[in-house]
C-alpha cells in the first residue's frame, strides 16, 4: 500500500519511518529544502547551537525509536549541573529538588504555604478550565505567578490564562480527578514510582538526553532511509477511490495520507474536503518566539551558569521568557574555554518582541543577563533566529478541535492527523503520536 506523509518534521519523519516498517511504500512530502521543522542544529565558530528544542526527556517510546532506528550511540545525557534550576522573583531563587523544601523557606508567602495545607480538602473540578483557573483554584495566584506560570511559558511560550488544563496538561486534570487532590496523587505516585524504580528500562536513567552532534544528527539520520521528497509544496487533496495529492509540479496517489504539516498549511490542502475543520485549524494561534544565542569567555561565568537554567516569575518578565546554559546542560556545546547561553524571547505574552530589530533584540537579550543573572561579560559571538509561528497553543476550543479532526478521519478513512498542532508539541508527543498512529491503522 502507498502512503503519503506531508512534512518532515519529527511527526513526519517518525511516521513514515515506522509505517516502512510496517511494509508500506512511503513517500515524504516536504516544502522546504530541508528536513525536520523547527529541530535545527547550528555549527559555527566551535559552537553547537540549537535553534529548536535541546534535548528531550526520558520517554521509553522515544528510547526505542531511537534504537530501532540505529542511533543510540550518539546518545548524550545531561551534565550533573543541569539538575539546578532557578526562578527570578526580582532574585535568582534555586527551585530544591525535594519539592517539599518549598515550605521552609521564604520563596513562597505564609499564604502560599497555607493554601497548599488545604490544598487536599478543594473539591475537583469536572470541566476544562485555563491552567490559572485550575491552579489559583487549587494552590492560589502566587503558585501561577511564581511557578507554574513560567513552567507554561517555558514548555509551549503559552498563556496560562487562555491554554486549556485539559489539553496542555492532561496527566495533572487526571490526577485531580482519580485522586480528588494535587498532593495526594503526587504522593501516592511518588510511592509507586519508587516500588517500580529496580525495573527501569537498562541502560536509561531517567533524564534529560540529546544527541552528541546536536538534535538535527538524528533528523538526518532518519531521513536517510525514508524517500523524503524537498521542495514539494502540497496544494490540495482529491478523493476518488484512492487520495490523489496535487503538488507545484506533480501529483501522487495514495491509500493512506498523514498529515504532519503545521495547521494552518494543512487546513489550505483539505479546503475541498471540509468546510468546517480548516476554519478551526487555522484559527489556531501560534506563539512567536526569537531565540538569541550568546557566548563569552569562561572567565567571566558565576555560580548561576552552573545550572540548566531560569524561568521568569510571570511579573517580572520583560521580553525574555527563559535562559538555558547550554554549556552546563550537554558537552559539545562549547569549546572548554567559552560558555553559550541562550535566551527566548518572546512568546505568547510578549508577542512584539518578534516585530523587533536585531539589534534592539540583541540589546533587550543583552540588559536582561545583567540585570537577572548578573552577567557583564563581553559577548564574543550571537545568534539571533525568530519564528514568528513557533509553537501551537493548545486554547479552551483544543478539545473541540480534536473532536473535529477525529470525525473527518472518520468520514475519509486512510487521513490521519499526527502534527505538533494536535496532540503534543514536545519531541516526545511527536514520537508518541506515531506510535499511537501505527497501531492504529494495524487495528482497522
Amino acid at each position: 500500500m502507498k502512503a503519503i506523509v506531508i512534512g518532515a518534521g519529527i511527526s513526519g519523519l517518525s511516521c513514515a519511518y515506522l509505517l516502512q516498517k510496517e511494509g508500506f511504500d512511503v513517500v515524504v512530502l516536504e516544502k522546504e529544502d530541508y528536513v525536520g521543522g523547527k529541530i535545527r542544529t547550528i555549527k559555527e565558530n566551535d559552537y553547537l547551537i540549537e535553534a529548536g528544542p535541546n534535548g528531550f526527556l526520558y520517554s521509553e517510546n522515544t528510547i526505542r525509536f531511537i534504537e530501532q532506528a540505529g542511533f543510540s550511540h550518539d546518545l548524550i545525557e545531561a551534565k550533573q549541573s543541569s539538575n539546578r534550576k532557578f526562578i527570578y522573583d526580582g532574585r535568582l531563587y534555586e527551585i530544591p529538588q525535594k519539592q517539599q523544601k518549598l515550605l521552609f523557606d521564604n520563596f513562597l508567602s505564609i499564604k502560599s504555604k497555607l493554601a497548599l495545607l488545604k490544598e487536599p480538602f478543594v473539591k475537583p473540578n469536572p470541566d476544562d478550565e485555563t491552567v490559572a483557573e485550575f491552579v489559583i483554584r487549587r494552590l492560589g495566584k502566587e503558585f501561577l505567578d511564581k511557578l507554574i506560570g513560567p513552567m507554561s511559558l517555558g514548555i509551549y511560550a503559552a498563556d496560562p490564562y487562555t491554554m486549556s488544563i485539559t489539553s496542555n496538561f492532561k496527566r495533572i486534570k487526571e490526577i485531580e480527578s482519580t485522586y480528588g487532590s494535587l498532593i495526594k496523587g503526587l504522593v501516592k505516585l511518588m510511592s509507586q514510582k519508587k516500588a517500580n524504580a529496580s525495573s527501569a528500562s537498562g541502560q536509561f536513567s531517567k533524564q534529560l538526553y540529546s544527541f552528541k552532534d546536536g538534535m538535527q544528527s538524528f533528523i538526518e539520520h532518519l531521513a536517510q532511509s525514508i524517500n523524503v521528497l524537498n521542495g514539494y509544496n502540497v496544494k490540495s487533496i482529491e478523493k476518488t477511490s484512492k487520495y490523489v495529492i496535487y503538488t507545484d509540479s506533480a501529483k501522487f496517489d495514495a491509500d493512506i495520507v498523514v498529515f504532519a504539516a503545521p495547521s494552518f498549511e494543512v487546513a489550505k490542502i483539505i479546503e475541498n474536503l471540509d468546510k468546517q475543520l480548516p476554519n478551526y485549524l487555522i484559527s489556531i494561534p501560534y506563539s512567536p518566539i526569537v531565540l538569541v544565542a550568546l557566548a563569552f569567555s569562561k572567565k567571566f561565568a558565576n555560580n548561576t551558569v552552573g545550572s540548566y537554567g531560569y524561568l521568569f516569575d510571570l511579573n517580572k518578565i520583560n521580553s525574555t521568557i527563559g535562559v538555558l546554559f547550554d554549556s552546563s546542560i550537554f558537552d559539545y556545546r562549547s569549546s572548554d574555554d567559552r560558555f553559550l547561553v541562550r535566551m527566548f524571547l518572546g512568546g505568547a505574552l510578549r508577542q512584539g518582541v518578534i516585530q523587533k530589530n536585531n539589534l534592539e533584540v540583541l540589546q533587550s537579550a543583552i540588559a536582561e543577563l545583567q540585570r537577572s543573572a548578573k552577567i557583564f561579560a563581553p559577548f564574543e559571538y550571537y545568534k539571533i533566529i525568530k519564528y514568528t509561528k513557533a509553537i501551537p497553543q493548545y486554547l479552551m476550543d483544543h478539545k473541540e478541535i480534536i473532536n473535529l479532526a477525529q470525525a473527518f478521519e472518520s468520514k475519509n478513512p486512510g487521513i490521519y492527523f499526527v502534527g505538533n498542532a494536535f496532540y503534543g508539541v514536545g519531541f516526545n508527543d511527536c514520537i508518541n503520536n506515531s506510535y499511537n498512529l501505527i497501531k492504529k491503522i494495524k487495528s482497522i
